[in-house]
């Protein structure tokens, strides 16, 4: 996969003019036309902040160099890797940071919104996406979250799902991101996504043969991509070091949907062929009070019936 970027490169961005100093640029709607549904590129302004360059990252790094608020794996990875590989026998946080032009590493910083420093901007920057996407969101949102995503030149990030709604901005190197169709069940299927809300990371399985499906995204500077939940995605860098920040969302419908996933996933493993999310209303509601009462019971790993994690932020309710 070494000459994705390079085969991909013709893929140019779509010049839109962005107003001096905005957050964000939507002059046709794409957010409240595409939100959640599939991906689109647009234009923001973090290009250039001071608080999202090199110097301000590491110094972010440090501070969070204790908690369990940051990821980093050192040294090569494909697309089709695993999330733990490159993180035995890694360099500290701080030394990854600082070396991250020549030491092929990524780095994601996980609670940034709560940051003194930071955490202002962030929070900003979500209001500022809800107020973009309007009521489908406004009146669905459990939480927001920031993570920075720093990676090394030509760094691969491997192709993974994530729990929650997706806007990454580009705000210092290029990368080649590339998002698949989260509806096509031949690319990711329910047993995939089971896995995942199952607490597999890796539940996604890459398809190599199914790799020219996605839609490319070439993003620099200044632009950024919308993922939908579920949406596959992988990305690789361009030459330089890449800066990246990540504004996802979890929502009631979200939740809802990946409590129901845990649940087939119980009752696949049965021997039986549960619906989808969404398939039959009596069907989720049997399974979201089944997902209540495993939980109550301390036999999901993860109990997160209504509170969002120490990651989050509560945007203010009007």
């Amino acid at each position: 996969m070494g000459q994705a970027f390079d085969e991909f490169s013709r893929v140019n961005v779509e010049d839109h003019a962005l107003t001096r100093n905005a957050l964000l640029e939507d002059p046709n709607h794409d957010f409240e036309t595409h939100y959640n549904r599939s991906t689109f590129m647009f234009r923001h302004g973090l290009k250039g902040h001071p608080l999202l360059e090199l110097p301000s990252i590491i110094e972010l790094g440090r501070r969070l160099e204790k908690t369990d608020a940051a990821y980093w794996s050192n040294g090569p990875v494909g697309v089709s890797a695993r999330w733990e590989e490159g993180t035995s026998g890694r360099k500290s946080l701080t030394a990854t940071l600082e070396n991250i032009a020549e030491n092929n590493s990524l780095v994601l910083l996980k609670s940034v919104v709560h940051d003194p420093i930071v955490g202002p901007l962030m929070r900003e920057v979500l209001s500022t996406i809800i107020d973009f996407v309007g009521p489908a969101l406004r009146d669905d949102v459990v939480c927001g979250r920031a993570t920075f995503l720093i990676a090394s030149p030509r760094r691969i990030t491997a192709y993974h799902i994530d729990g929650d709604v997706n806007f990454l901005m580009q705000v210092a190197g290029t990368k080649l991101f590339a998002v698949y169709n989260q509806k096509d069940e031949t690319l990711i299927s329910r047993q995939e996504i089971e896995s995942y809300f199952a607490g597999d990371s890796n539940g996604a399985v890459y398809k190599e043969e199914r790799r020219h499906e996605a839609t490319l995204h070439r993003l620099e500077g200044g632009y950024g991509a919308h993922v939908p939940w579920t949406a596959p995605h992988w990305a690789q860098n361009g030459d330089d070091v890449s800066v990246a920040v990540s504004f996802n969302f979890d929502t009631h419908t979200t939740e809802r949907f990946g409590r129901i996933h845990k649940i087939n996933r119980r009752l696949r493993s049965l021997g039986l062929r549960p619906r989808a999310p969404g398939a039959s209303r009596t069907g989720d509601r049997a399974k979201l009070a089944a997902y209540r009462a495993y939980a109550l019971a301390g036999r999901l790993k993860k109990v997160d019936l209504d509170q969002p994690d120490d990651f989050g932020w509560v945007p203010p309710r009007a």
